[in-house]
């Protein structure tokens, strides 16, 4: 039954108005659905015109097509080259969005919520899979199968030697993709699901005779190593910190603060600083400060990347060849697992580290229990008194410590910067 121009259908109000309407002299159609509420939905199609006579052209052809945009036929790609007063060519025709057409799209999205270099990675990730697929390929088209399979993206990146940790990284990007493609954009009907790639059993910590022989590379005047980067090191290692975090953050008084909108874990991130930590920071501040002056882009990264190069110069004179363990690999961020290892025996209590970190989830945290006293007492040997007195802690008092979440007694992180 129709009543004042609505369709009543089983005691629901079903709102379908096909409305030209006026927004400061220009004219849109309205096109609205559903049964209102959280069911209405709604698209406002600019006509392009001040004149209604025109409007009313132009509203007649979206008549047309209403229904296949309600159904979600065509996107908003599709409808800006079927109405012709939308497109360039002045054509009405059926297109087919490609990669290459929805990447810019993409990536500037994602620009205004991720850093810099997460983009980056974002269009790295797509880029591996237009090289692989082509950048014509149409995204409606896209499904599992370009990901998985013999003829998939993931067995084409194993052949060339990527490793199953890379791999992971190219896929986690993806799937961010994929997932904005069906949900915000619409340009695909259904999720495209993969599984990912077991990890490689590589395990990124630095121990601490590592840092000491790095710290001896640098003491050697011979090897002409800035002690600069040996006190970066030092940073590093007492306070967790991502690569990146010295430049982004602010101080305040003892305490480095990482904005939450610029921390990979999307939380505030407080980082208690001793007097050394603290003229260490400063230093590295400066060192930043002289990119800037010489107004070299990104100067934070460029920073970081200085420091970063100059650790895998001294590890490969160090360690050169094979004389280093081959499931061992040492970079800015193995500081940080040294740093996440050392304070859960140390606390005890891995929620305060994963807080300390910036762990979003506690799980994260979780992956420093992995590894067997034994191993631990053979790289920190500074643990070794902790886990003693945890073994020999009768079995009853280890149970409950357990249960409240502590088993060693809190030692101040920042008491000193020596062995």
């Amino acid at each position: 039954m129709i009543v004042n121009g609505v369709v009543e259908r089983d005691g629901m109000a079903n709102k379908k108005r096909n409305n030209l309407t006026c927004k400061k002299g220009w004219w849109y159609y309205r096109l609205c659905w559903g049964t209102g509420g959280v069911n209405h939905k709604e698209k406002t199609i600019p006509l392009k015109t001040k004149d209604k006579s025109v409007a009313n052209r132009h509203g007649k052809f979206i008549d047309g097509i209403a229904d296949d945009i309600r159904n979600g036929i065509y996107n908003d790609y599709q409808i800006k080259h079927l109405c012709y007063w939308l497109n360039d060519k002045r054509t009405s025709e059926i297109v087919d969005m490609t990669l290459q057409d929805f990447m810019p799209e993409y990536l500037a999205y994602k620009e205004s919520k991720q850093r810099a270099s997460s983009v980056n990675r974002d269009r790295i990730s797509l880029n591996q899979l237009c090289d692989f697929i082509g950048y014509s390929k149409p995204v409606a088209e896209l499904n599992y199968l370009h990901i998985e399979g013999s003829n998939g993206l993931i067995n084409h990146l194993q052949n060339k030697g990527y490793s199953n940790n890379g791999i992971n990284i190219t896929l986690r990007h993806l799937r961010a993709f994929f997932n904005y493609c069906h949900k915000k954009a619409k340009v695909i009907n259904e999720p495209i699901e993969f599984d990912m790639l077991p990890a490689d059993e590589r395990e990124c910590f630095i121990d601490e005779y590592q840092i000491q022989a790095i710290h001896d590379y640098i003491d050697d005047e011979k090897n002409g190593i800035d002690s600069f980067f040996k006190r970066c090191y030092i940073f590093y290692e007492f306070t967790g910190c991502r690569a990146i975090e010295p430049w982004i953050g602010e101080l305040y008084g003892d305490w480095l603060f990482v904005d939450a909108s610029k921390s990979k874990g999307k939380n505030l991130r407080k980082i208690q600083l001793s007097d050394d930590l603290r003229a260490i920071l400063l230093e590295m501040q400066a060192f930043r400060d002289g990119y800037v002056a010489r107004k070299s882009p990104n100067p934070n990264e460029r920073a970081y990347e200085r420091i970063s190069k100059t650790l895998k110069k001294i590890c490969r004179i160090i360690w050169p060849g094979t004389t280093f363990p081959s499931n061992r690999k040492i970079s800015l961020k193995s500081f940080r697992h040294h740093y996440g290892i050392k304070r859960v025996y140390i606390t005890g209590n891995i929620f305060q580290v994963a807080m300390e970190m910036g762990h979003k989830n506690v799980t994260t945290t979780q992956l420093y229990l992995r590894f067997q006293p034994d191993e631990i007492k053979q790289h920190f040997p500074s643990l070794i008194p902790i886990i003693e007195s945890m073994e020999n802690m009768p079995r009853n008092m280890q149970d409950g410590n357990k249960k409240m979440g502590t088993q060693y007694p809190t030692i101040n992180k920042l008491s000193s910067l020596t062995r």
